[in-house]
């Protein structure tokens, strides 16, 4: 059997309506024998496992199917770091799917170079109930990875760290790095992207960049866990999330070796995670709980974790914490208008 190249995971509950056009996108005739598609079935009660296994009886040297008790999200990351085979580990959600040409580019790139992150880019994909995804508006939330890239050079990581955001979507990344560190995000919890993209940093060395958007990810689709109202029911995961961050960010340098580069990197994309929940807070109804929680839990981050806390770009967290947060109604306002 030839080795494979890519572990491609496929975090799915109850994804019957969407798992056939995301494996249809992965399974790619050209570079299918490097390919590890691993589709977790995280405890479904319609037919996502049976589906899936339509595919492994397909492609049974590329296409496994695990099933296992509900988890979330972050479980089937944990069992798809656990069980991978390929030389590289992506995560592909269920209900999204991949550029065909796009992934076969991606793998010649990982055949021919040996950075530990490959980058490549993502559209956002508008579902407004279309029926053919190729009506779906489409977006870069980032066009380039830094101005002045040189795609397919291998750079060290710390060089550019202070120009980078790399989201999940982007992310490939050398699979030793997640199983030689025991890389694992929370479980029962939504919104673990933040944990996934920040524990395997200090452990990255280089990073190369193609120029391809591989990945497409959904927006609009029903129950999703970034809508709007979902994100509001589900606030305590966000608080999960950032306070699992918050250890593992005070561990570095200590406990976890890590680099000042990589520690204001990590610093940033944790500031991100405050502003989403920020963001949150202000898009549910007018209270002054909302705004006693999060200018609480702002002075204690100052005072425990101050790099994160300066580490903030969002102009609204800006202008909250400049007025000590009077103006928490108008920021509220203009919040719900941007979602309404």
């Amino acid at each position: 059997m030839m080795e494979k190249l890519l572990t491609i995971v496929v975090p799915s509950y109850n994804a019957e309506k969407y798992l056939r056009n995301c494996l249809d996108s992965l399974c790619v005739e050209e570079v299918l024998p490097r390919l590890d598609i691993l589709v977790i079935d995280d405890g479904s009660t319609d037919s996502t496992a049976g589906i899936a296994s339509e595919y492994a009886a397909c492609y049974p040297a590329s296409v496994r199917v695990i099933s296992k008790e509900n988890g979330g999200h972050g479980s089937g990351i944990n069992r798809g770091i656990r069980e991978a085979r390929g030389k590289y580990f992506k995560v592909v959600d269920s209900d999204d799917w991949v550029d065909p040409k796009a992934l076969t580019r991606l793998v010649r790139a990982l055949e021919t170079q040996a950075a530990d992150i490959v980058w490549s880019g993502f559209l956002w994909a508008y579902d407004r109930g279309e029926d053919d995804r190729s009506q779906f508006a489409t977006k870069a939330e980032i066009p380039v990875p830094f101005k002045g890239v040189e795609y397919g050079k291998i750079y060290r990581f710390d060089d550019l760290a202070d120009h980078l955001y790399i989201k999940m979507h982007n992310l490939t990344i050398r699979t030793k790095i997640l199983q030689e560190h025991a890389i694992t995000v929370d479980e029962h919890c939504f919104y673990v992207d933040t944990e996934y993209i920040i524990y395997p940093i200090p452990y990255v060395e280089t990073i190369s960049f193609i120029r391809d958007f591989v990945y497409h990810y959904r927006i609009g689709s029903a129950g999703q866990s970034v809508g709007l109202e979902k994100m509001q029911r589900n606030e305590s995961h966000y608080r999960i999330v950032i306070r699992s961050c918050l250890r593992f960010y005070g561990k570095l340098g200590s406990h976890i070796p890590c680099t000042e580069a990589k520690r204001r990197y990590i610093a940033g994309i944790i500031a991100r995670a405050v502003a989403g929940r920020c963001k949150i807070l202000l898009s549910l109804p007018a209270s002054a709980d909302g705004r006693r929680r999060m200018a609480s839990f702002d002075r204690k981050l100052k005072e425990a974790y101050p790099e994160v806390y300066r580490a903030n770009i969002n102009l609204a967290v800006k202008g909250l914490r400049l007025t000590a947060y009077r103006i928490w109604p108008v920021v509220s306002a203009m919040v719900k208008w941007k979602y309404q």
